[in-house]
């Protein structure tokens, strides 16, 4: 995104396969206006220009999938103002930086980082679409508490289940379920999530979902069930749910 002489307002999206779409109809290019674009890899966004002290700086990017259009305040995100002849030597950790810095001509340019929708990059995470289910579908998680029995003779196992979507968004649970049988999770989910559990605490905690079929210690889902602490363990996995 960049300005020049305190407007020549432009904004571009490259993606890391190369391609780029440019974005240089504007009709709010001035302090305060905010813009909208559509683009097909970032989604809905928008870019809002303020007064940065010469010139129109100090933009405002905001993006739909990332938290529900919070606000990226570009500036304070930025790295220090690096040469163009620099360009390879840019700091990697930094969301933003800036290419150059004002001139004679008050020109801005800044670059961002920007995941994809339903992606994830340096830490930050692109919202799926809600579906008309209500829930984001690609790949799907859990998280399991596992209690032990209190009378190992004559108990069963107790499971606190939470099912999320693709934006890591609860969409169903249940708490205490007694696994005398297997225990059925009613969700979002267009199908029921089940639960069996095994009968001593050495054993797997199985699951089955619209035809998946895995277990507790299973690495193609993902899993990661730690120990006993304090009566419980817990664990996390995850599923297909397109």
């Amino acid at each position: 995104m960049s300005t020049y002489e305190g407007g020549g307002c432009k904004a571009s999206v490259t993606c890391s396969d190369g391609v780029k779409r440019e974005y240089n109809d504007w009709n709010v290019c001035y302090v305060g206006g905010r813009q909208f674009f559509t683009d097909p890899a970032i989604g809905d966004f928008s870019i809002t220009w303020t007064d940065g002290g010469r010139g129109l700086g100090s933009p405002i990017l905001q993006v739909k999938s990332v938290k529900d259009w919070s606000e990226w305040d570009v500036s304070s995100l930025s790295s220090d103002y690096i040469k163009e002849k620099d360009y390879n030597a840019r700091p990697e950790t930094n969301m933003c930086y800036r290419v150059n810095a004002y001139d004679s001509h008050f020109n801005y340019d800044y670059i961002c980082g920007v995941p994809k929708v339903g992606s994830k990059g340096a830490g930050i995470q692109a919202d799926k679409p809600v579906n008309d289910r209500g829930y984001a579908p690609g790949w799907c998680g859990m998280h399991v508490v596992q209690h032990q029995k209190p009378n190992p003779a004559t108990d069963r196992y107790r499971f606190d289940i939470t099912l999320k979507d693709h934006n890591g968004k609860a969409i169903g649970e249940v708490l205490g379920a007694v696994a005398d049988k297997p225990i059925e999770v009613f969700s979002k989910l267009p199908y029921v999530f089940i639960l069996t559990g095994g009968n001593v605490d050495s054993d797997a905690v199985l699951f089955d979902y619209a035809g998946q079929h895995w277990g507790s210690n299973d690495q193609g889902h993902h899993c990661d069930f730690g120990a006993y602490d304090n009566g419980a363990r817990q664990g996390d996995c995850g599923f297909s749910c397109d």
